[in-house]
């Protein structure tokens, strides 16, 4: 028998009757995947305005022309992702000579060198480039070679999966440039780039060049989704994910209804659902029950709290970090938009090549932070000083504190130990973030 030990002793868990029950229960899932964002069903769901717009830009494949490079905007959730998915398979379908597609998932692959490694190693179905070690002028001649060699007169579509991450990255303009202008260096293949976005003004901080290469058609902007759009998505999947009869639609409704209030995200329905019938499974019931939801529901604030920091750029775990400590010192001090600008750029003087942010770029940080329901943002007029967000921590201290000093920099520089001057009484501000000490 094997069991578990804790603090106390001996625990009684036992693992082997816990699967051999598991395995006598009752079987709820038919198609588990069928719940993974990942997955691209036949039918996509309050998507055809955006199929369309999609369809048309590409449509020129089927005759061997190159589309024009173009971006995809919408918060996280909404379909950008799948929807471009769902076209690349359906011009499959139709091509004589299918169309190559590489997708870049920029919040894993973000640096110019590891992004031409990536579209390399891909269309060669094996790492040929290493992680690191090439010049990228030399691998950028290398793929120039394989893309005519390899893809020949065909197309090859590069998407650009969260790819406003590239902006806080070093040489970000730089990549998007070469691989908006690949076409120029190429004799035989073309190539098209598609951007995929949850933030709808990050152009505004690219290069003027990059922008006119980018954005050659007018930005498809995906809305999210309401309840009753949810629903109908939920009900196509749980169709094809459950075994007939051991969901209702009052279940559905409920997973459709909180996914809402988080702005329409089909992903957190998904995976409310998904996670609410292992749960039920696990429980060994026979329906997935409104508690089960509820139970995943919790399972996954927690879950998703820790995966979004994580996945944050640095700039933007820099600014949480910052609120972190204005709340640490003080329950007393009311932090400002201004109290963070100046905390934030006294963390980035520790750490070596990231540059000090602008007010207007701290305040963009502030309003995504309130929107992930991190903080809370509230703007509030100072009279004559103008107007200023008064910001607040909106979820469990110890949580992010325990969340925070699981990252690398932050762990590194030690910056949860830091106390901001802001909050040093042996200190006086003389000048934006110049201080002297007091005699």
């Amino acid at each position: 028998m094997l069991t578990n030990h804790n603090e106390k002793g001996m625990y009684s868990f036992n693992i082997d009757k816990f699967y051999r029950n598991y395995l006598k229960g009752p079987k709820l899932f038919k198609k588990r995947e069928a719940l993974e964002p990942s997955f691209i069903p036949d039918e996509l769901p309050h998507r055809n305005s955006e199929i369309e717009k999609i369809a048309g830009i590409t449509a020129c494949a089927l005759k061997g022309d190159v589309p024009p490079n173009f971006v995809c905007y919408g918060m996280t959730g909404t379909g950008k992702t799948a929807t471009v998915r769902y076209i690349s398979q359906k011009l499959a379908e139709h091509c004589t000579k299918p169309p190559w597609w590489v997708y870049i998932n920029c919040t894993v692959v973000s640096t110019p060198y590891r992004i031409l490694a990536h579209i390399y190693n891909t269309i060669v179905g094996k790492e040929i480039i290493p992680s690191t070690g090439l010049p990228k002028d030399v691998i950028l001649k290398k793929l120039l070679g394989l893309l005519d060699q390899h893809i020949n007169d065909s197309i090859c579509f590069l998407v650009l999966d969260e790819i406003d991450i590239l902006i806080e990255k070093k040489g970000g303009n730089e990549i998007l440039y070469n691989l908006t202008r690949l076409n120029e260096n190429l004799d035989h293949c073309r190539t098209s780039v598609i951007g995929i976005s949850n933030k709808l003004k990050f152009m505004e901080f690219l290069d003027a060049r990059v922008t006119s290469n980018l954005e050659e058609e007018e930005p498809i902007v995906f809305k999210p989704y309401d309840a009753n759009q949810l629903y109908d998505i939920l009900k196509l999947r749980s169709e094809v994910a459950f075994q007939e009869g051991v969901i209702d639609d009052g279940v559905i409704k409920l997973c459709a209804g909180l996914a809402a209030k988080e702005h329409g995200d089909a992903r957190k329905a998904l995976q409310l659902l998904r996670k609410a019938g292992e749960i039920a499974e696990r429980n060994q019931t026979k329906k997935i029950m409104e508690n089960h939801v509820e139970k995943a529901q919790k399972d996954i604030d927690k879950d998703h709290i820790v995966e979004y920091i994580f996945s944050m750029p640095l700039q933007a775990k820099l600014t949480l970090t910052a609120i972190f400590l204005l709340s640490k010192y003080t329950k007393e001090h009311i932090i400002t938009s201004g109290d963070i600008y100046e905390v934030h750029s006294e963390l980035a003087q520790f750490i070596p090549n990231v540059k000090q942010l602008t007010h207007r770029r701290i305040s963009d940080y502030i309003n995504e932070l309130t929107l992930s329901g991190l903080i809370t943002a509230i703007t509030k007029s100072m009279g004559h000083y103008g107007r200023t967000k008064i910001v607040k921590l909106d979820i469990e201290f110890n949580l992010i504190e325990r969340v925070l000093s699981q990252i690398k920099i932050v762990k590194e520089y030690r910056l949860l130990d830091y106390k901001p001057i802001i909050l040093q009484t042996d200190k006086v501000k003389i000048k934006n973030i110049v201080f002297k000490k007091l005699i």
